[in-house]
């Protein structure tokens, strides 16, 4: 270490040179290759007991550190100049150290406090800001390092972010290693489409700077491969991707050195692939050759990688036995490592093996220890977009759980399970609002800043043209800006318990009503289960688990795309064959899903209903009971809606808090508030934003949405229903208008386009009019920001339910944004409407409302009274596209006319009964009757 230092001299005199060596002599070591930890990973070694150092020698070697660095810093500036390296190595070494104590609050301040020394300053600006250039970014890597070995990724991505902006554009080859860098870490949190786009720009950037490094060319395609590889296995298994990725692997292992770590990590990657494709005896070879190596290196991180993996080849090759140690030795590297990805993965595959087995305990233990990691793992990402990402794909473990306490007959646990699977984010996001409400004003309106500063940078993604680099430093300021609002809040101890199962059970009884919670299994693609789906019923004090045999999320999916290509997966332009609804595929969703429920349920029950994957996309009052008259003959045909009311939500918890909390109708000083928008002449800055929301359009740069003169009547009909309402058509149906008139109204109802971003839910939009201070794009994640309860919202415009299907969340559109705002019940729509049905039916729903009717009632009799009313359309294109959300109690509504409410009916009797008495005394004496 001295030769080090000395190295780092500069000419000064013999005095300070004097002073210097005796601070340079305080240092624990006399070269830094002595020092036993040198890195976080060696860190890693020592802490989980590999590396067999002492905690004496640790403890020693961070005090020699710490007295060192106070001998350097009362060194006159003559001596040392600050900022000086010696005391940032002193720092950076001491933070080693503490990681492998496995003192890691003190390792991250000992980083925190190098880089606050970079600002110490007695260099001239020019020396001071060479130094920065030089170590910042670094600091920032290690520091984000630390974090990804601890499971945090927030502010692992938040690190590596700050670091890849300090890292200067002619620095190609270190900005290339941290795009990958930050394309792994994406990865994992199930961000793939971010993982992927970071990898390509630091493809490009290689190939467009023409770097020389074969490591980083090697780097790169293995991150590639790894990413594909686990995508598929993970979201759509397609045989086409994974011998795309069994290529980049194999180009990966050819261009790495052998007896490299590239070349094991390749050569595993390759393994995996070749298992998955049944290519099982190189598979096998392959993982052996990368053991090994693992093994001569004793790199445990490897090796509990290469045994993961060959457990899960054991498995494909039923070799149960081999499986089941080799994976338990696995989860006990990953455990010494601390490494909580590892232990999710191994105990998944543990969880998985004995549910093969049918051993259903055991796999109950193991997915039970799984999910203890998994929300470990999630702690730190509460509240982030990272959290609904991530959990999306982890969830599967809960799931696995559920499947499992099915298998043992326990309805109750399998139904606690698979709710604690649902509505997490929103749930976190409801929270957000409630701990931000609780913060004291200093943090309060920094946090307020944050926030706003997020809504600018999303709405400048959603609406401005930008090229890639301006798109990437946009992505980079947003991932930052969620990480620092999240560690503002520090939500993890301000989570509010759920209900349990006896009080959901409770809150439906009260209502009367009947719930059923929908479990559609997902087989492994790799091994031969059989899918078992159920649905939990609750009626009364009492709870069935109902087999759904032979039914999947996959059968669901094709018998839905099978109704009309209203349903198809790509959004195909709408044209009149889509309206005539295929009868059959509804008929056999009848059969599969609610047939084996109604036996269950009383007459005309209502019934509450929490979706599953693809039923999302289907309202269940449209699965058809009769189809007498054939495939298209929908005036014979009957449906579920027919029978009972029906009302959704996202899972058992959140319809037993919704339905038990009734607004507080006195806090709002109107019944309604209704925004329309029949024109879109006006609009501007949309462009760039509707090509991916209208895919169906041809020249993006021209496209203008076409106008609804039906809004126009929608509007004039609440006028006329409401006397005590404010209504905003066109020029006055602004975004400030919005704001104001949204927190005074018991309903808030939107009719205008509704733009669906197919792959980013933040980007979901409602038209509003532009005026000078807005532009008239309402975002979901502007909603997000708003925190109100609000009784009902009604969003009138075309797919206003629709969004991104996330798993456990549903879709993320409007009517969730609605949600997450604090509305308890929300009625949008599944697909585009046509504006006399839709004028038709809200009409009957409000005056239903108005007659005290509950809210799945309201819009159950509007839907049958459009049905009585229109026989030319009696398509389910056109009534059953509005689906309710949330609670589904009556709400105390005025009507026009000067129609009492229902409070006053009592007074308004008595007073007419007096009246009625005095007049006829009076009629009787002025004939000249007596009174008997």
């Amino acid at each position: 270490m001295t030769a080090l230092l000395l190295s780092l001299l500069v000419v000064v005199s013999a005095a300070d040179v004097a002073e210097r060596d005796d601070c340079t002599e305080l240092l624990p070591a006399t070269a830094r290759s002595e020092l036993p930890v040198r890195s976080f990973p060696d860190a890693q070694r020592v802490w989980s007991g590999r590396d067999d150092v002492s905690s004496d020698t640790l403890r020693a070697y961070i005090s020699q550190l710490q007295d060192a660095r106070r001998c350097f810093r009362r060194l006159p500036a003559s001596a040392l100049e600050r900022p000086s390296r010696e005391i940032l190595y002193t720092l950076k070494w001491e933070g080693y150290l503490h990681a492998a104590l496995a003192q890691f609050s003190e390792a991250v301040a000992a980083f925190d406090d190098a880089l606050a020394h970079l600002d110490d300053g007695t260099r001239s600006p020019d020396e001071r800001e060479s130094l920065r250039a030089t170590e910042r970014p670094h600091l920032y890597q290690e520091r984000g390092y630390l974090y990804y070995l601890l499971g945090n990724l927030s502010d692992a991505l938040d690190q590596y972010l700050k670091a890849l902006r300090h890292t200067p554009a002619p620095k190609a080859a270190a900005r290339t290693e941290l795009l990958r860098s930050l394309g792994v870490l994406h990865q994992r949190t199930q961000d793939y489409r971010s993982a992927h786009r970071y990898l390509n720009r630091a493809q490009r950037l290689y190939r467009d700077h023409d770097l020389s490094a074969p490591s980083r060319h090697v780097d790169l395609l293995y991150s590639q491969a790894d990413l594909l590889l686990e995508e598929t296995l993970n979201t759509q298994f397609d045989r086409a991707s994974l011998e795309r990725a069994r290529t980049l692997a194999r180009r990966s292992r050819s261009a790495a050195d052998p007896g490299t770590d590239r070349f094991a990590r390749s050569t595993m990657t390759l393994s995996e692939s070749l298992g998955y494709l049944g290519k099982f005896e190189e598979a096998y070879r392959l993982n052996d050759e990368a053991l090994r190596y693992a093994r001569s290196h004793d790199d445990i991180r490897r090796q509990a990688f290469a045994l993961l993996k060959r457990g899960l080849l054991h498995m494909q090759t039923e070799q149960w036995a081999r499986a089941d140690r080799t994976l338990r030795r696995a989860l006990s590297f990953a455990e010494d490592l601390r490494d909580l990805d590892f232990q999710r993965r191994a105990l998944r595959g543990l969880g998985r093996l004995h549910e093969l087995q049918r051993d259903w305990a055991a796999a109950e233990t193991y997915y039970r220890e799984g999910i203890s990691v998994i929300e470990t793992y999630r702690e730190s990402l509460t509240a982030t977009q990272w959290s609904s990402t991530a959990f999306a794909q982890w969830r599967d473990v809960h799931r696995g759980l559920v499947r499992t306490l099915l298998a043992q007959d326990e309805p109750r646990p399998a139904l606690a399970a698979l709710d604690r699977t649902r509505a997490r984010y929103l749930q976190d996001l409801r929270t957000q609002d409630r701990v931000a409400n609780q913060l004291p004003p200093t943090t309060r309106a920094r946090f307020d800043s944050l926030g706003r500063a997020l809504t600018d940078v999303r709405t400048r993604l959603g609406t401005d043209a930008l090229d890639d680099a301006e798109a990437a430093s946009l992505r980079a300021r947003e991932a930052t800006l969620m990480a620092t609002r999240q560690r503002a809040l520090r939500l993890d101890s301000a989570m509010t318990a759920r209900p349990s199962v006896d009080e959901i059970s409770e809150t439906i009884a009260r209502q009367g009503r009947a719930l059923v919670s929908y479990f559609l299994d997902d087989p492994w693609p790799v091994y031969d289960r059989a899918p078992r789906s159920a649905a939990f019923v609750l009626t009364g004090d009492t709870l069935r688990a109902v087999s759904l045999p032979n039914l999947s999320q996959d059968s669901v999916r094709a018998h839905v795309r099978r109704i009309s290509s209203v349903f198809e997966a790509q959004q195909a332009p709408q044209h009149m064959n889509a309206m005539h609804f295929d009868l059959r595929p509804l008929r056999a969703l009848h059969d599969r899903l609610y047939a084996p429920i109604a036996k269950h349920l009383s007459d005309g029950q209502p019934l509450t209903v929490i979706p599953d994957g693809p039923m999302f996309h289907v309202p269940f009052s449209m699965l058809a009971t009769a189809t007498p008259g054939g495939r298209y003959d929908h005036a014979r045909a009957r449906f579920v809606l027919h029978e009972r009311p029906t009302a959704l939500d996202l899972s058992a918890s959140l319809a037993a808090d919704t339905s038990k909390a009734r607004s507080d109708t006195a806090s709002f000083s109107r019944d309604l508030a209704a925004f329309g928008v029949s024109s879109f002449d006006s609009l501007r800055s949309a462009s760039s934003f509707l090509q991916p929301s209208r895919p169906d359009t041809a020249a993006p740069s021209s496209f203008r949405p076409p106008p609804l003169p039906g809004v126009r009547s929608e509007i004039n009909t609440l006028d006329r229903l409401f006397d005590d309402a404010d209504t905003f058509l066109d020029e006055r149906a602004t975004e400030p208008a919005f704001t104001t008139a949204s927190r005074q109204a018991d309903v808030l109802h939107l009719a205008s386009h509704a733009l669906v971003h197919p792959s980013s839910s933040l980007q979901n939009a409602f038209l509003l009019h532009p005026d000078s201070s807005s532009d008239g794009l309402l975002f979901l994640h502007e909603l997000q920001a708003r925190d109100r309860s609000l009784p009902l919202a009604v969003l009138s415009g075309c797919s206003t339910a629709r969004g991104t299907l996330r798993g456990g969340e549903g879709m993320s559109g409007l009517q969730y944004a609605f949600r997450v705002m604090g509305a308890r019940a929300t009625v949008s729509n599944l697909w585009p409407t046509a504006d006399r049905s839709s004028v038709a039916l809200m009409e009957t729903f409000y005056q239903n409302l108005q007659a005290g009717q509950p809210k799945d009632r309201a819009l159950r009799q509007a839907k049958l009274t459009y049905l009585q009313n229109h026989r030319g359309n009696l398509s389910p294109f056109f009534w059953a596209p509005t689906v309710l959300y949330g609670a589904p109690h009556s709400l105390e509504l005025d009507s026009s006319g000067g129609t009492l409410p229902s409070s006053w009916w009592p007074l308004a009797l008595a007073l007419f009964a007096v009246l009625s008495a005095w007049l006829l005394v009076r009629f009787r004496s002025r004939l000249g009757i007596a009174s008997p």
